[in-house]
Formats: structure tokens, C-alpha cells, sequence
């Protein structure tokens, strides 16, 4: 039983901020501060409530206050207290169970009720309270080893009904009672609460994981800016007296100067502080929020289902929005503490004059290129700025370039000094991949060195010999290209039904398949790819079903056929081969399905994420790429199909994608796509966009649908371009 300091203390923790009453009722407002219904609407100024400990505006929702979350942990407490402060007498307890006055002289933890005399003898006789706990009072008030008593968990009634709300309708994040699932909610995902919740919390705790590093690394964000603010004061204060110092010689007729130069000082180390104080609100703040979102889930899970269900989707809401904004959030101190002073001892009118060095937060590196072509000169430009962000004037400052490849490989970029405070770096990027420009200014880095830019070669496209194909010298309609052993390549025909397979000259040296089901016949051949023995596998999208060739056409094997389950294949389009296993572009069922070479079935995944697959790829990561034709993005798993991530937006401008419909990766990570942009879009190995090549078109470079990409391991990329009827190839210098 609680004691009276520990009862007080509770009661303390229990009353609303603002009228400092036991809360009734009490609100979750969006940014997790609680407050009691009644104070709130004290508070709402037209459909708007600023939070009196944040500050921050809560617009009020249609319904009024009352559409708040309720936070049923605060409420639960509150009954738990109240029942505590009854059981210890303080006050006034009265039967549960009818409405005379008699004197209490039982409790009954199982229906958390207390009973007079005649109620109690009637609840022992009663079969439905057999095996029930009844304490008599007294005994509960003296006995110290009395199991502490808790508030029974209140189940909330359907408005409608009347009934316990003991079930969660997913479809529409509410909770329902047991006829709301056969009326309203009939068809739609719905289970009892603690399944449901039991879900949700494993999602929530997914969610959270991250608020205690998060709030950690912003202590220690909060505390590099303070040591940043006290040494910019205490630089301050040597600046200041070095003035002291220099201007005792200089009697009266110094003494204006003096002060005009220490209020620059003053100025300055003012504005840093500002600065950083600023900086140290938004860190505070930002912290606080996850603080508060770290007890509102320590709270969370200790609550009941329907409370937890309560507010799960709020919490998670908001937990992502927290997350943006950590991401964002600048953890480096924005000021630096670099100060001196100059002393001139000669007739000069001017005898002192006081600067702030470069600071390293406002200085910034111009026209700064997220990609350079390998082996060709860049420029970029360097400016020095001062501590109000003002241009230096005048040059002198040491300013240091380097590069530094990702195989570690490092090189000094020249800079020159344009005397007028800025200064041209020029560099060389030697190899195709990532490299990191540093830059400093008098030994210290800037803010955002080291710079990650991509090193990519320049493409140029190439004339292929005539008359690889048909009578008429034109393909029908390629579709796949793949690369081989020993230089031999090859390429899916869609529209005559049939592969071509070229050697290491470009020269067509077999071309089989005729339209058909039969084995070796083909119907809408698509994707194609060679495994390291130079079988050859194609996806057979009209037969729903891949076979497998020798590279002289003999057939060998086939594997799939039309249906959804496992084994099946449904309108297949892109195949990708890897570590003795082909991956399949299962567009129709929405996945991606995976084979032994020998055609026995692996694994299929991707169903959940994925809504057009049309070609796949293997990263210098070993994962799968997929590009998702429906969904204009490219998706990564892992190669036994776990969902890692994805990237790219629709849309017609450098860096969207518009249905995408082949993908190629290269050994630096770089990944290559083809879309309905009629172009070849190159992205880095986290799909950052680099630059992209080709256009509408029929000329050399230009491309109308390119539907295959492969690349040769000296760089080479072969684009299948559908509707102009050939294939291009592409060097790269």
C-alpha cells in the first residue's frame, strides 16, 4: 500500500499543467504534451491551441477537443491513485454496489469494487464471484504485505452498440465492437485487440528503436556547441585583452578607436552566440520531442491493447516526421571561435583594427558538379567569407585541395588565388568511381568537406554492321541484351520469335527460334542472359516460361509455366543469372522468382513491394535491383528477398524515372537505367543520380524505347533500342 509521501508524490505527477487539478480526461496534444479536456477548450482561440510548455500551434480537429487522443495512461494512473487514496482513507469510500450509505468493509481486487456488509455477503454467495479475493478492509489498510491493488483496465463501449470494444478494424484504424465487424466493417481487415496490438507493437518498437541513439547523439551535439559558445568567449576575452594592452599606450585621443574596435568585438562574439544559441534551441527542442516520444512508448507499453491502438498510428506518424527532422538537423556548430587582433604602431589614423577569421561554417565551395567525366580538368570556385557572412576582400588565405579516390588513392588539386577573396581549385578525377574533395582554409576543413563526387565516363555511340537480322537488314523488335564469355553477346527478337547470338566482332553467327510452344519455339521472347558456362536463358514471356539454350541455339531445358503458385511464371519479362540461380522478373504475379540453373525452384518474394517488376540486376553488393515498371522506382532486396529499400520518382526530369524498363549495374556500382524518357539514366550504388545520355530520336545516341541494357567489362554499354529496329553500342573514354 502506498504511504502518504508516495500517494503525494503521485498526485503531483498526476495534475495538469495548467490548473493544477488531478487530471480529468486528460488530451494528448500532436506534439505529446497532455493536458485535461476542459483546459483545453479554455484554451482553443478559434480552431487553434498553442501549447503553453512548446509553444507550438495545434490546429483543433472538426469534432473539438474531444478528437484529441485520449491519454488513457495518464487516466488509468489517475484511477489507480484515486483507489489507493480510498483503500488508505483519505477519502470518502462508498459501496460499489448499491445505493445505500452503509459503511464499506470489503474490496474485491477481481471486480475492483468496494462492498458494504449485506453486498458483501451477497457477492460471496453469488457462483459467479466463487474463487474472487474479497479483503476486508481493515485488513487491506493494516496489513503492509497486501498485494498492491491496480485499477481495472476500463474496456471502452461502442457508441453504437454498447459493447466492449475488443476489436481493431486495420482498414480503418479504429476501434470496433463485435457487431461493427458484421455491419460496417464486413470485409475489411479486422481482428480482436490483442492480436492486432500485438502486430502494431512489434511495428512501433521498429519504429522507436532509434530515439535513445537519437537523443543521445543530440546531448552530444548539445554539448560540442556549448564547449564552441564558452571558447568563443573566452577568445573573446584574450582579444580583448590585447586591445587592453595596445591601446594603454595611446592615451585619450585612442580611446573612441578603442571602443569602436572592442564593440566590433562585442558585435561579433555576440552574433556567434546568437548563432549557436539558436542552434542549441533547435537541438533542445528537437531532443525534448524525442524525449517525449520515448516516454509517450515506455507508456505505451505498459498500456492495454485498446489504449496502445489508441494512439499507435499518431505515434508512428510522428516518429517518422522526428526523424526527417533529426536527419536535417545541423549537429555542428554553425560559429567557430576564430578571433584576433591586429596592432599597428606607426602615425597610421587607424591604429588597431580587429578581424575574425575565416569561418569555415559560411565559406563555401561554388558551381561544385555532382559528377565529372574521368580524366578531364574541373574548376571550381572557393569563397571566403567572415563571420557575418560577408566576403573577405582581399586574398592570402592558405587554401588546400585534395583528392582521395575510394581505392585510397590521393592527389593535390591546384588552387589559384583570384586576390579578391575567392579562389579557383582545379582536379582531375584519374578513375571512374566515387572520390572525396577536401578542402581547407588555413588548416582547417569547411563546413560540408569532404564532398562526394562521381568520377563517370563520357559514352559515345557507334555505327553497328548492317544486316545482322532480317532479309531487310532490320531486327524486328529487340528486346534483351546480354553479354557473354569470349565476347559473345546476344538479343531477344520479340516480334519474329527469335534470339540472335553475335561473336566478339559483332558478326551474327547463330540465329534460332520460330513462333511457337513447342520446346525451342518462342512466343514474345524478352529477357535474356548468360550464365558462366555461356548457356543461354531466355525468358519465353508468351509461354510463361524460361528456357535454356546452348550459345549454338540447341535447346536444353525449360522451367515455369502460366499460373500464380510457386514454380509458376505469369508474363515474365527481365532474368538476370548469378551464383548458379536465375532471377525473374515475374510481372504478372508481381515478384520476382527464382530458379536453379538446372530449373528447380528456389524462392519467389517481392509480392508486398513490388508493382510491375520488368528487369532485374545484381549490385556489386550482392543485392537485387528491380526495376519496378509501375511503380517508376528501383527497388533493392537482398538475394534470399529481403526488402531493402528503393529509389527514384515519376516524372520526365533529370533524375525521374518514367516506367522503367531495363537495368544494368557495373563493377564501380554505378547503375544504369532505361525508360520511357527515351534515355539512359546513370545513378551511384545508393541511388543518388549522377547524369543521364540519349534522347527521342533515330540518329546515332538517340534511342525510342530502350528496352535491354548490358555492359562489357571494359565499360562498353549495349542499349537494345526497340522501335528503331537495332542495337547501339556505346564506348566509353
Amino acid at each position: 500500500m502506498m504511504s502518504a509521501v508516495e500517494v503525494k508524490k503521485a498526485q503531483n505527477n498526476l495534475t495538469c499543467p495548467i490548473c493544477n487539478q488531478l487530471f480529468s480526461n486528460p488530451k494528448y496534444l500532436p506534439c505529446y504534451h497532455s493536458y485535461g479536456e476542459g483546459c483545453l477548450e479554455k484554451m482553443q482561440v478559434q480552431s487553434k491551441i498553442i501549447c503553453p510548455e512548446c509553444r507550438k500551434e495545434a490546429k483543433v480537429p472538426a469534432g473539438g477537443v474531444k478528437e484529441f487522443a485520449t491519454n488513457f495512461f495518464i487516466n488509468r494512473l489517475v484511477d489507480d491513485l484515486i483507489l489507493k487514496k480510498k483503500v488508505a482513507g483519505e477519502e470518502k469510500v462508498n459501496c460499489d454496489e448499491c445505493d445505500e450509505d452503509d459503511p464499506v468493509v470489503s474490496f474485491c481486487p477481481d471486480c475492483n469494487s468496494f462492498l458494504c456488509s449485506a453486498c458483501n455477503d451477497s457477492h460471496n454467495r453469488q457462483k459467479k464471484y466463487r474463487g474472487h479475493g474479497v479483503v476486508p478492509l481493515t485488513e487491506l489498510r493494516s496489513n503492509k504485505d497486501t498485494p498492491a491493488i491496480q485499477a481495472k483496465v476500463k474496456i471502452p463501449l461502442c457508441k453504437e452498440h454498447d459493447y466492449e470494444l475488443k476489436h481493431y478494424c486495420e482498414t480503418c484504424d479504429e476501434l470496433v465492437c463485435m457487431y461493427c465487424t458484421m455491419k460496417d466493417h464486413n470485409g475489411h481487415d479486422h481482428d480482436t485487440v490483442n492480436k492486432m496490438a500485438s502486430k502494431h507493437r512489434s511495428q512501433l518498437k521498429k519504429v522507436t528503436i532509434p530515439i535513445e541513439e537519437m537523443i543521445q547523439d543530440l546531448s552530444g551535439v548539445h554539448c560540442n556547441i556549448d564547449k564552441m559558445k564558452k571558447k568563443i568567449r573566452k577568445q573573446g576575452d584574450e582579444v580583448n585583452k590585447q586591445i587592453d594592452q595596445h591601446y594603454v599606450e595611446l592615451v585619450e585621443k585612442l580611446m573612441k578607436q578603442k571602443d569602436q574596435v572592442k564593440q566590433q568585438v562585442c558585435n561579433t562574439v555576440s552574433q556567434k552566440e546568437k548563432a549557436l544559441t539558436t542552434q542549441l534551441d533547435e537541438v533542445d527542442s528537437t531532443q525534448a520531442e524525442l524525449v517525449s516520444m520515448k516516454e509517450l512508448n515506455d507508456a505505451l507499453e505498459k498500456s492495454s491493447d485498446q489504449e496502445a491502438l489508441s494512439t499507435m498510428k499518431q505515434v508512428i506518424d510522428g516518429m517518422q516526421q522526428l526523424t526527417k527532422k533529426y536527419k536535417k538537423l545541423n549537429k555542428h556548430p554553425v560559429q567557430c571561435a576564430t578571433m584576433g587582433f591586429i596592432a599597428v604602431k606607426n602615425d597610421f589614423p587607424q591604429f588597431g583594427s580587429f578581424f575574425a577569421n575565416v569561418d569555415l561554417c559560411a565559406s563555401e565551395v561554388v558551381n561544385l558538379p555532382q559528377s565529372i567525366v574521368v580524366g578531364k580538368k574541373v574548376e571550381v570556385t572557393i569563397i571566403t567569407k567572415d563571420s557575418i557572412g560577408d566576403h573577405f576582400s582581399t586574398g592570402g588565405h592558405k587554401v588546400f585541395v585534395q583528392l582521395k579516390s575510394f581505392a585510397g588513392n590521393v592527389t593535390v588539386g591546384e588552387v589559384r588565388d583570384n586576390n579578391d577573396g575567392s579562389y579557383v581549385a582545379l582536379f582531375v578525377g584519374e578513375q571512374v568511381g566515387e572520390i572525396k574533395l577536401h578542402v581547407s582554409i588555413n588548416g582547417q576543413k569547411i563546413r560540408g568537406s569532404p564532398y562526394n563526387i562521381a568520377v563517370v565516363r563520357n559514352y559515345q555511340a557507334l555505327n553497328l554492321p548492317n544486316k545482322i537480322a532480317n532479309s531487310n537488314g532490320r531486327m524486328g523488335k529487340p528486346f534483351g541484351v546480354a553479354l557473354g564469355r569470349n565476347g559473345v553477346w546476344a538479343v531477344s527478337d520479340c516480334l519474329i520469335h527469335c534470339v540472335y547470338v553475335f561473336d566478339g566482332q559483332d558478326k551474327l553467327t547463330v540465329k534460332f527460334g520460330s513462333h511457337g510452344k513447342n520446346n525451342g519455339q518462342l512466343n514474345y521472347p524478352e529477357g535474356i542472359a548468360f550464365d558462366n558456362d555461356n548457356h543461354l536463358y531466355v525468358v519465353d514471356s508468351g509461354n510463361h516460361r524460361v528456357q535454356k539454350f546452348d550459345v549454338n541455339g540447341n535447346y536444353l531445358l525449360q522451367f515455369g509455366d502460366s499460373g500464380s503458385h510457386d514454380r509458376k511464371l505469369q508474363d515474365p519479362y527481365g532474368i538476370t543469372t548469378h551464383n548458379g540461380k536465375a532471377y525473374i522478373a515475374d510481372n504478372g504475379n508481381h515478384r520476382i522468382s527464382v530458379f536453379r540453373y538446372n530449373g528447380q525452384f528456389c524462392i519467389s518474394f517481392g509480392s508486398d513491394q513490388l508493382g510491375g517488376p520488368y528487369d532485374v540486376a545484381v549490385n556489386v553488393n550482392n543485392q537485387l535491383l528491380v526495376a519496378d515498371h509501375s511503380n517508376h522506382c528501383i527497388v533493392t532486396f537482398t538475394l534470399d528477398g529481403h526488402y531493402v529499400g528503393k529509389f527514384g520518382t515519376q516524372g520526365s526530369n533529370r533524375g525521374q524515372l518514367n516506367q522503367p524498363y531495363s537495368l544494368a549495374t557495373d563493377m564501380n556500382g554505378f547503375i544504369l537505367v532505361g525508360d520511357r524518357n527515351h534515355h539512359v539514366s546513370v545513378f551511384d550504388q545508393v541511388g543518388n543520380f549522377i547524369h543521364c545520355f540519349g534522347s527521342k530520336g533515330t540518329a546515332n545516341g538517340q534511342f525510342y524505347y530502350p528496352f535491354g541494357l548490358a555492359l562489357s567489362p571494359n565499360g562498353s554499354i549495349y542499349v537494345s533500342d526497340c522501335e528503331n529496329k537495332r542495337i547501339q553500342i556505346f564506348t566509353s573514354y
